[in-house]
């Protein structure tokens, strides 16, 4: 079948008005002093096959995990906090009529709710009932100001990172533990991120970057071929599964749907298929933490828990862009956005696109939205063939957003004083638009959303069984009807998987 797509040529945009800002990049620091910087790591040698990045910049991006392992690594305060986390020496109970709250976090709810207790008219009473209750930690909320709204106790070692909420507060029990319940683990249960997710049975490959694990590899050869690329990190709001362990494997049915239609997808056309669930530490950059002022390291995390987690796209770029695998191309995908019609090669059809044009990225705007969306990049897809244009722009984007307000002066494409200090996408938009686009326009092309990254509201989902949309984006709050769709709701599977596999069984 002839390859028809809707793309085109990028062309030089108009020129942004004066004074316009460039974004800028994350830098990867310890924050365990006031101005640290990331140890400088050579980056790999490309394959021979494929010509070498010139040395134009030096590039500092976070080492890679040789292997993988049931944590972390404590090599920060905010991985300390998670790795090393105790429950603190019990309180002396309080004597008769001194009783005086701890608050741990004001104006904040618990992480996780074990248990609604009920009407209780004071924190004490609260703090008494917490005791004797088997589901409940050693910290509950409460709100003086609406007591009506029940004491609530919060589950064990999930006190912190809950929603803020100024009508509520999060206590420290002082009443000891009841004897007759189960006494408390010292630590946490250890959560494998990768649990409720499609991985591989085989033995993991030593050629994966960091803790990635293999979903399937699908190629005749062992080198070369297309790799699917998906970050499932599991953030504070729970988008992407419970972060309670006894609850990890249950991951939301549009999740399990959209990663084993890419799956089935992945088998068919014989290509690879990777996902990552350990964010790389440090999340943090140093001007972030300098930008957080006051705030603990793990608040600062929280607050940049988006932008860091988009930011993971572009170093997972980099990593298999220069992977001894040698992969002829790399497709960068949102995990809520699943390639729709199984029977076009859709990956590559789009390469001949790229040879066809003489180009080597392969960027789709926002026009399905509205007249305002054309033309905007929308950074849930980005596939790129491996040249060394591809493997420097990653490299130099990483690198401006690691550097922050100080910028990266020069980068292997030879972009110069690259800002990135907003989010990726934000950061590819400004590069495509603004001075430094002379590095970026020659090589890039700008397709149409519509067809390769549709957003599944608006009517888009409606397009599922139309082969001129081949990916479907299930955005913000449309992820809830990704299950039902690709299993069902247009009269095909697109799992493959049947009403009792991976993506389609009720949970």
């Amino acid at each position: 079948m002839a390859v028809q797509a809707s793309v085109q040529a990028a062309t030089p945009p108009q020129a942004p008005p004066a004074g316009a800002t460039q974004p800028a990049f994350r830098q990867e620091a310890s924050p365990s002093s006031p101005s640290p910087s990331l140890p400088t790591i050579p980056s790999p040698s490309p394959p021979e096959s494929l010509p070498a990045a010139p040395q134009i910049a030096s590039v500092q991006l976070p080492p890679p995990s040789p292997t993988p392992a049931p944590l972390p690594a404590a090599s920060s305060p905010l991985q300390q906090s998670n790795a090393e986390a105790t429950l603190p020496p019990e309180p002396p109970p309080p004597t008769k009529g001194a009783y005086k709250s701890i608050v741990f976090a004001k104006g904040m709810e618990c992480g996780d709710q074990a248990l609604e207790i009920g009407d209780l008219p004071t924190v004490e009473a609260c703090d008494k009932v917490v005791a004797n209750k088997e589901e409940c930690g050693r910290y509950f909320m409460f709100s003086k100001s609406h007591p009506d709204w029940k004491c609530r106790c919060c589950s064990p070692f999930n006190e912190d990172n809950g929603p803020g909420s100024p009508a509520w507060d999060v206590y420290r029990a002082q009443y000891p533990r009841s004897q007759s319940l189960p006494a408390l683990p010292p630590t946490p249960p250890p959560m494998n991120p990768f649990d409720g997710l499609p991985v591989s049975e085989k033995p993991r490959p030593s050629w994966l970057a960091r803790k990635d694990e293999l979903v399937v590899d699908g190629r005749a050869t062992e080198r070369g071929g297309i790799i699917i690329l998906q970050a499932v990190l599991s953030d504070s709001h729970s988008t992407w599964g419970s972060k309670k362990v006894q609850k990890q494997k249950d991951r939301p049915d549009w999740l399990r749907a959209i990663l084993a239609t890419n799956r089935a997808h992945a088998e068919k056309h014989g290509h690879v298929m990777v996902l990552r669930a350990y964010p790389t530490e440090p999340q943090l950059t140093d001007w972030m933490i300098k930008e957080c002022g006051r705030r603990t390291i793990q608040l600062c995390a929280k607050i940049n828990e988006r932008e860091t987690y988009n930011w993971e796209k572009h170093l997972m770029m980099t990593d298999y862009l220069l992977s001894p695998q040698e992969f002829s191309h790399v497709l960068m995908l949102d995990a809520d956005a699943a390639l729709v019609q199984p029977q076009l090669d859709t990956l590559r059809r789009i390469a001949k696109i790229l040879d066809d044009k003489n180009k080597a990225l392969f960027l789709t705007d926002e026009d399905w939205l509205d007249a305002n969306g054309k033309g905007r990049i929308n950074g849930g897809l980005m596939y790129a063939k491996n040249t060394e244009f591809t493997r420097g722009l990653f490299q130099d984007t990483f690198a401006a957003h690691v550097a922050g307000h100080k910028l990266l002066k020069k980068g292997l494409t030879g972009v110069q004083d690259l800002r990135c200090t907003s989010n990726e996408q934000v950061c590819l938009n400004d590069l495509y638009y603004g001075g430094n686009n002379k590095y970026i326009l020659p090589h890039t092309i700008m397709a149409t959303g519509k067809r390769y990254n549709r957003g599944a509201e608006r009517g888009g989902e409606a397009h599922l069984t139309d082969e001129t949309t081949e990916i479907m984006h299930w955005m913000g709050g449309a992820k809830g009807t990704a299950g039902k769709a690709l299993c069902s709701g247009y009269g095909r599977d697109l799992t493959f998987g049947g009403p009792q596999g991976y993506g389609c069984k009720s949970r």
